[in-house]
């Protein structure tokens, strides 16, 4: 059938004004993030993972994104990162100019609805994963504890942070769920201060991360100066491999299926986040520049020269994964979120 001369003219239009919409699109984007610098919001102090990882994402994130913008961290710490998403939810613009690098445990502190949460993580747009972040128990060497089931036995002394941190609910978890029976001594200044203390003398165990162990303490785990008695995680970290992850340790199905829940908060580990709604466009330059950033040669070098995992997880995989945690019925989260206080 021949098509007329009318018809062709209009195909040709047509394809014309379609062509040079993605080049506009990209266009725009360069010409925004020329004109912008992009802030990353670090929910924590300085000199943790958070911190870290969120750094040398400002250091090398811009070099792949149009328009190539300058990137600032800065660090928001309050409420184990609370604060931070509340900004990051409610106040900072939505117009990808803004970035966060927040708690791991994001998605499950709604979940087990705190009382300072004012965000819904369902809504956060996710770029995407640097590393998993598995956070465990340790004690120091001297200590009269070494193993989960010496731990069962005998009360031992843990340094934490603030109220509803990690380092205060984790071994609340554990004496709930695990029967062990530590006692967490509040109010020194982040895990490094905890740590710190365990160091001297004046606690016998802290939380930590894999990663900070690995990174600013490899000397405690090359001399045998610390001992791990159990991982926050799904499955045992190699570097790890004789201490129990917390989902092997439950003794009921439903006591699993809650330590499975704080287990899960590892696999968010160091991610990258942003306000809801922001453009489409402008959000999936950003997911490239982050998964484009993570295969750079520079940047994984560096990486392994500073000790630092990088265990790539895309931001669609993230989005699935914030879904998955809102699958637990009501009684078992309230039971969940009674365990960890």
């Amino acid at each position: 059938m021949l098509k007329s001369p009318w018809f062709a003219a209009t195909a040709c239009a047509a394809i014309a004004a379609v062509a040079p919409l993605g080049m506009a699109r990209a266009d725009d984007v360069a010409q925004f993030y020329a004109k912008n610098d992009i802030s990353i919001i670090i929910g924590y102090n300085p000199g943790g993972t958070y911190d870290t990882y969120a750094r040398i994402t400002a250091k090398y994130l811009g070099r792949f994104l149009p328009g190539h913008p300058n990137i600032v961290s800065k660090n928001m710490p309050g409420v184990a990162s609370i604060k931070a998403a509340n900004y990051l939810y409610a106040q900072a613009p939505r117009d990808g100019s803004v970035l966060g690098v927040i708690s791991q445990g994001t998605a499950q502190q709604q979940v087990l609805k705190h009382k300072a949460v004012h965000y819904d993580a369902r809504k956060f747009n996710w770029l995407g994963r640097l590393t998993t972040a598995v956070e465990c128990t340790i004690v120091w060497h001297t200590a009269p504890v070494q193993t989960i089931e010496d731990a069962k036995k005998r009360e031992i002394i843990i340094g934490a942070t603030s109220p509803g941190s990690s380092a205060d609910t984790d071994p609340k978890l554990m004496n709930a769920l695990v029967g062990t029976r530590f006692k967490v001594v509040l109010g020194y200044k982040g895990t490094t201060g905890a740590m710190l203390a365990m160091e001297r003398g004046e606690v016998q165990g802290s939380l930590a991360v894999v990663q900070n162990l690995l990174i600013h303490h490899a000397d405690w785990i090359r001399d045998k100066k610390i001992r791990v008695l159990v991982q926050y995680s799904l499955k045992r970290h190699p570097a790890f491999p004789d201490a129990p992850a917390i989902a092997e340790l439950g003794r009921t199905p439903e006591d699993t299926k809650i330590l499975r829940l704080y287990g899960s908060e590892a696999e968010f580990g160091r991610s990258v986040m942003a306000p809801p709604d922001i453009p489409h466009d402008r959000l999936v330059a950003l997911q490239t520049a982050f998964a484009a950033m993570l295969k750079d040669k520079t940047f994984l070098a560096e990486a392994k020269k500073r000790r630092m995992e990088i265990d790539p997880l895309s931001g669609e995989k993230l989005q699935a994964l914030v879904d998955s945690i809102f699958d637990i019925s009501p009684e078992l989260a309230a039971r969940a979120a009674a365990a960890r206080n």
